[in-house]
């Protein structure tokens, strides 16, 4: 309960932010073969994308979220049929990161 208060305290951009460093550990570790690790800070992503769901000021942004799930599914845990690559996911996170 108490993460899900600091989270919520965040606004939108660091709560994106923060999930950009989870999928970068997560493409650090897929470069390097470590398929299990990259998964492991994937699905930290993905649950980090789930509570700025259950955040009631993102309330308008549930569709971009989930998309955002589906694609980090898609790319580490599945076949990645959306065809996406690093450099697309690090270009969307890290125009977050502008905002530090």
């Amino acid at each position: 309960m108490d993460t899900d208060i600091r989270w919520f305290d965040m606004p939108v951009w660091m709560q994106i932010s923060n999930i950009g460093s989870e999928v970068a550990r997560a493409i650090r570790w897929k470069k390097k073969g470590d398929m299990q690790k990259a998964e492991n800070f994937c699905n930290k992503a993905i649950d980090f994308w789930r509570l700025s769901l259950k955040d009631p000021k993102n309330i308008h942004r549930t569709d971009e979220f989930e998309c955002a799930i589906e694609e980090l599914q898609d790319y580490f845990l599945g076949d990645n049929n959306y065809q996406t690559t690093d450099e697309v996911l690090t270009r969307y996170y890290d125009a977050f990161l502008g905002r530090l």
